[in-house]
């Protein structure tokens, strides 16, 4: 009896190995060489003077290599990480224009209080502020740097007010850190 299962199991088993590699197979490969793509884009963004260029064009080519039935909160996520970088050069004009799309797909997609949807909000927020801020900076007229400032602060309050109302000035505190940390860089940076 013992014999007889091992005999068919044995016989079975290409059959297992040639499903896997027609159905499954190319998809774990896909991710396997996405996630590999991934670990070198990691490793741009923590250089010391990181190109935030080329991490775009990864970030880009990323969405390439993955399988096209991915999870759809994969792709948000890619999405989000490229307009992180897209701040960080502060491409302000495409990062506002990308997050407010991908604000409103997540929070139809996945609700206004989910985790993706309140990191691209957050993120979005942050767009605003340093959009003010670059504004202010370059002796724009109070009427051109305002409806940012206002956004950004309608944002910021919205994401404090679901959780905790003390969270509107921790909010504005660290966006205004991280801001600082990035005209820092770009300062430093040669002309």
């Amino acid at each position: 009896m013992i014999r007889k299962a091992l005999i068919l199991l044995w016989m079975l088993f290409p059959v297992g190995v040639a499903a896997y590699h027609f159905n499954l197979g190319p998809k774990q490969m896909m991710r396997e060489e996405a996630h590999a793509h991934l670990v070198e884009i990691r490793r741009l963004e923590q250089a010391e003077e990181p190109n935030w260029q080329e991490i775009v064009d990864g970030y880009n080519r990323l969405v390439e290599l993955l399988p096209p039935d991915e999870d759809p909160k994969v792709f948000c996520q890619i999405r989000l990480a490229r307009c992180r970088s897209r701040l960080e050069m502060l491409d302000l004009d495409s990062a506002i224009d990308d997050l407010t799309i991908l604000l409103q797909e997540t929070a139809a997609t996945y609700g206004e209080n989910a985790r993706i949807t309140r990191g691209v909000r957050e993120t979005l927020g942050k767009a605003h502020y340093y959009s003010t801020w670059v504004l202010k900076m370059n002796g724009a007229a109070e009427d051109e740097w305002r409806p940012f400032a206002e956004r950004a602060r309608q944002l910021f309050r919205y994401l404090a007010e679901l959780d905790d109302p003390k969270e509107l000035q921790r909010y504005e505190d660290r966006v205004r850190r991280e801001f600082e940390k990035a005209l820092g860089r770009t300062s430093e940076a040669p002309s």
